[in-house]
This record gives C-alpha cells, sequence and structure tokens, in this order.
C-alpha cells in the first residue's frame, strides 16, 4: 500500500529522542546522566519534499501510443532543492493499488515525464507512482495518478517506409476514414514501439491485410503482415505487438526469405496466398476454424502444366465462393507468361493447375489467357469482380487487358441439369492500347474501385489520371504537387470487409504518398466512388482538386494497406 507523504528523519535525531524517552523512565542516576549528556545529541531539521501539481489521485485519458507528459510542481519545507540533488522514478503499474507486481514498468526518470504509453487499453485504470527522493539525505515523496489507457487503433491506414534506411511502420486515421474518431491520428513507428524498438531487417517492401469473415456469429480472424527482402513478420491488428516471424510463419522455412506479396482480398475467400521468391504459398482459414499461422510448402504444378513457373507479386481472388469456381486465387507465372489457377481446396497445398483450352474466336480477337507473352506489371480488381492488368511487350509498350475470372465453373439449365459454363471458354473481355494513354508509358502505380465500372486510377511520377475504359481516354486530375515531390505510392480506400461504420466510407478516398528527398508526405483525397474523379465539396475555396489532409513526417512511403476495424476490435 503506498504511503503519500513518507518523511525520514536523521540518524542523529533518532537516537536522540530514543536516548531521551529512555531517561523520562528513571528518576536519580538516570536522570543526572540525560542532564550530564545534554547537548551531545540534536534534531535535524529535514527538507521535507511534496509534490504540490498535480495533486496526488489526478486522473489521466490517454489513448494507447500516444505521449503523456506531466510536468510535477515541487514544494519544500526548508528551501528549493535543486534538481541535481534529487531523483525521480515514475512507474505504472497494472492496477490502480499500485501494488509492486513484477510487471510494473518504469516510464521515466526525469523530473518531467515523456512516454509513449503503450499498455494495452485496460477497462480498470493503471497507476502511476512518482518518487522524489533527496539523494544527501534520503528523504522521500511518493504520489500516486490514475491513468485510463483508451484505445486508438481502428480503421484506417497502414504506411510503410524507409526511413533512413530503416523500416518503419505507422498508422494513419483521419476523422474522414475512421467516423468513430474526432481528430486525426497519427501514430509513428508503431512496430518499433510496441516490440520493444525492434525493426524489420532489410528493404521494406509491402504491408497487408487480410479479414476471414468466417460468419456474422463466429469470431474474426485479422492479420496483419509487413515483410522486408529478408524479414516478415505477422502482427497484432489491435496493437501491432509481434505474433509470428520469418522461419515460424513456414511450415518448413523457405531458402530465402523475400517476399513480394500476401494477399487474401475478399471476405468470401479463406486462403491467403504468399509469394516468396517467386513462389506460391498458401495459409488455409475455413469458415468454420482458424487452421493456425503457417504458411504451405511451395505450390506445385499439376499435370495440366509444364515448365518451371515464377510468379509476378499480384493476386486475384474470386467474389464467388472457390466452391463455385473452382479456385481460391488466380496468379500469372511471369516465366511462362501465363495466368494459371490455384485449386479451390481445404488441403494445406493446393495444386497449381492451367486454364480450360481456351475459344479460338477469342484467342484471335482478344489474347488467350494461357498464353499472354508478356511480363506483367500491376493486376487489380474492379467493379463486378473484373479482373485489370498491365502488360509490357518486347518493345516496352504497355497494354491493359480485362478479364473476366469472377465465373462459375458450371451453371445449370431450364432442366435443372448441370453443365460446364462456357465462360469458363471465354475469359478474355478486353484489351486496350495503354501506351496511347496521356502518361501511360510513365505509369508505375494503379488502382482500381470497386464502385467504378468503367475507371481506373494510375499515377506517373508527378500526376495522377483516371482511364476511362469505355472512351479509351486518360483525364488528368490532381492540381500540381509542389516542386520536387514524387509520387511514390497510392491506395484507394477499398474496405471489402465486414465493417458496417465504413459503408458510407470506403471507396471515397483515395491517399498518395510523395517524396521530395527528405521528408515523406501522405494526400488524402476525397474521390467520388464511381467515377473516379476527385470531389473535395467541402473546399473551402470550391477547389474539387484539393485534398482533406496533407500528413507531413514521413520517410519514403513505399506502401500503404487499408487495416479496417472488424468485429471484435471493439466495435463493427
Amino acid at each position: 500500500m503506498i504511503t503519500s507523504n513518507i518523511q525520514w528523519k536523521s540518524l542523529r535525531g533518532i537516537v536522540a529522542a530514543l536516548f531521551t524517552i529512555h531517561c523520562s523512565l528513571f528518576t536519580g542516576v538516570a536522570l543526572t546522566s540525560c542532564y550530564e549528556d545534554k547537548g551531545n545529541y540534536s534534531y535535524t531539521a529535514l527538507n521535507e519534499i511534496s509534490v504540490s501539481a498535480p495533486v496526488a489521485g489526478t486522473y489521466f485519458a490517454i489513448d494507447r501510443y500516444d505521449t503523456l507528459h506531466i510536468e510535477p510542481q515541487l514544494s519544500f519545507t526548508l528551501g528549493a532543492i535543486d534538481d541535481s540533488q534529487l531523483t525521480f522514478r515514475w512507474e505504472m503499474y497494472l492496477d490502480d493499488w499500485a501494488n509492486t507486481e513484477a510487471k510494473a514498468i518504469v516510464l521515466g526518470t526525469d523530473r518531467v515525464l515523456n512516454a509513449v504509453v503503450n499498455r494495452p487499453e485496460s477497462t480498470t485504470n493503471y497507476a502511476l507512482v512518482l518518487t522524489v527522493t533527496d539523494s544527501q539525505t534520503g528523504a522521500a515523496y511518493r504520489t500516486k495518478y490514475s491513468v485510463n489507457i483508451q484505445p486508438s487503433v481502428l480503421s484506417g491506414l497502414m504506411v510503410l517506409q524507409d526511413d533512413e534506411g530503416r523500416c518503419r511502420l505507422d498508422y494513419l486515421a483521419s476523422t474522414y476514414a475512421e467516423p468513430a474518431f474526432t481528430q486525426n491520428r497519427h501514430i509513428k513507428d508503431v512496430y518499433a514501439t510496441a516490440n520493444d524498438g525492434r525493426s524489420l531487417s532489410g528493404t521494406p517492401r509491402g504491408v497487408s491485410f487480410s479479414l476471414v469473415e468466417k460468419s456474422s456469429y463466429d469470431p474474426q480472424t485479422k492479420n496483419l503482415y509487413v515483410w522486408t527482402d529478408r524479414e516478415v513478420a505477422r502482427i497484432s491488428s489491435s496493437d501491432f505487438t509481434e505474433q509470428h516471424i520469418n522461419s515460424d510463419l513456414f511450415m518448413i522455412a523457405p531458402e530465402k526469405i523475400d517476399v513480394a506479396s500476401i494477399t487474401r482480398s475478399i471476405s468470401s475467400n479463406y486462403v491467403t496466398i504468399m509469394i516468396n521468391n517467386g513462389q506460391a504459398r498458401a495459409l488455409n482459414q475455413q469458415a468454420t476454424m482458424d487452421y493456425g499461422y503457417q504458411f504451405s510448402r511451395e505450390l506445385k504444378a499439376n499435370g495440366s502444366l509444364t515448365g518451371n513457373m515464377s510468379f509476378a507479386p499480384y493476386v486475384y481472388q474470386p467474389d464467388l465462393f472457390g466452391s463455385q469456381t473452382g479456385y481460391c486465387a488466380i496468379l500469372y507465372d511471369q516465366q511462362g507468361k501465363r495466368f494459371v489457377k490455384v485449386a479451390s481446396s481445404y488441403d494445406a497445398e493446393p495444386a497449381i493447375f492451367a486454364f480450360n483450352e481456351q475459344d479460338e474466336d477469342v484467342c484471335q480477337s482478344l489474347f488467350d489467357v494461357n498464353n499472354i507473352g508478356m511480363d506483367m506489371l500491376w493486376m487489380g480488381k474492379n467493379y463486378g469482380a473484373l479482373a485489370y492488368a498491365v502488360f509490357a511487350d518486347a518493345g516496352g509498350r504497355r497494354h491493359l487487358y480485362r478479364m473476366r475470372f469472377n465465373v462459375a465453373s458450371t451453371t445449370t439449365d431450364a432442366q435443372g441439369n448441370e453443365q460446364v459454363n462456357p465462360q469458363v471458354y471465354r475469359q478474355a473481355a478486353a484489351k486496350y492500347d495503354f501506351s496511347a494513354a496521356e502518361g501511360g508509358n510513365e505509369a508505375r502505380l494503379f488502382e482500381c474501385g470497386r464502385f467504378a465500372a468503367n475507371t481506373m486510377i494510375y499515377a506517373t511520377p508527378r500526376n495522377l489520371y483516371s482511364y476511362d475504359f469505355t472512351a479509351q481516354k486518360a483525364i488528368l486530375l490532381n492540381d500540381p504537387f509542389p516542386e520536387g515531390e514524387e509520387i511514390t505510392a497510392m491506395k484507394i480506400y477499398n474496405v471489402e470487409f465486414y465493417t458496417q461504420n465504413l459503408q458510407n466510407v470506403k471507396g471515397t478516398l483515395l491517399y498518395v504518398a510523395t517524396w521530395n528527398g527528405t521528408e515523406g508526405k501522405v494526400y488524402e483525397f476525397p474521390i467520388n466512388r464511381t467515377t473516379l474523379r476527385l470531389n473535395n465539396r467541402a473546399a473551402a475555396d470550391g477547389n474539387l482538386k484539393a485534398p482533406y489532409n496533407v500528413f507531413t513526417g514521413f520517410g519514403r512511403v513505399v506502401d500503404m494497406c487499408v487495416k479496417p476495424q472488424g468485429r471484435g476490435d471493439g466495435a463493427v
């Protein structure tokens, strides 16, 4: 139990007091002795210490990962003591009684407390105890405060950066991205903060979020992954603590960890696909249970495919259940320059197989998904689950292809007979000469909206464009970015998961990261989710192209991902 004000007297004073008490109990010689010793002992007046503000019991409410700042005011009975003669110790206890359990932590040893608080949210308050000690006399004072740590991480954006050669991950959420917030939140370096200062080694590559929705009654499985060219980790989506890392994430560790992508992009699919060192691995998470956290061995081709394969870091997953399509994912084989399927299977290691032989007319007029013959630069999913991919031919020209991959393998006729769906032989839908679009050959970032039927967005180093498939025309979206800023990452706020509070938000925000050589920025633009045009109707000057926010203080941003809150994180 804490005593709020503990005073320590000098040893001489205590001895003198005890001696006086002893003498008072006796007469005669004893009293004489006391008299004769008068003046040999004396009381030492203490310069008592106290904290005048904040007063004991003061309550502090703070968001997790925010900085707790307290500047105590000290009082002394005999005159001020310089801080150099005092020691300070700020301790946080797991409960408001401030029991001295082993898990108490020291937040600081300076007079003024400036500490990032990363302790978990709790329904009960934490105790924060300040002990001030006079190093010369031993006089000490202790006072206790109450601290409530509130949840600060809901939906938002994860921002991966190269910060002067170090892998850094930030959490960013505006009041537009997370309507539950009353002010914007930018929590810097959350991976290191949550994991004792550790950062992943190597060059940062990517960050992704996967959520297995299961059903409206079952718990969700939420996974947040971050990786470099040397390491990969799964971390908690609510507090960013490290859960599994490197070889622990694999049934059998690969010879080399060189992750290019980790994808599970739709709620009806329970398979997460990892592309590592050009190989594909799967993690099955079925509707009825979580099959753990370890990715399979390298997925192998069945008899329908020949030759070695090396996969591009893009994965298409159908909106339909795999039991309807016969596959859970589509990959692109960069070596064979063809699309391939990952079988829909509850096995830990599903096979990779070829598409059906395509209709000859479709192959001649459009293209053959079994023989594209070009390098893939990007693949994404648009309205109606249509797949889009950008390719570069041997001469460097860009081509945009559209595919119908969200196709059931069978259909039922009027008599109730099941038959092969003719669409599986006609999966090429359209092609466009992307080199003819303005900035098409300079484009390096691409995004599709799930509400926009005929448009997509792409970025050159300096500009943003929307591409109209019907008109086959590009439209410049942005006002010029400040001189010297180069676009390094782009993300539409697509939310594919069960997040009721984001139904009116998803698809309406576009995040664009820039780098000027010394500082990274993240621009938050409002967009019309059906046209993908910039749409800031709240701008004071009436400029539809103005961003809602410009967030600063980043390193060079290399990737971003949407992190919806989901059930089980405190709200729907």
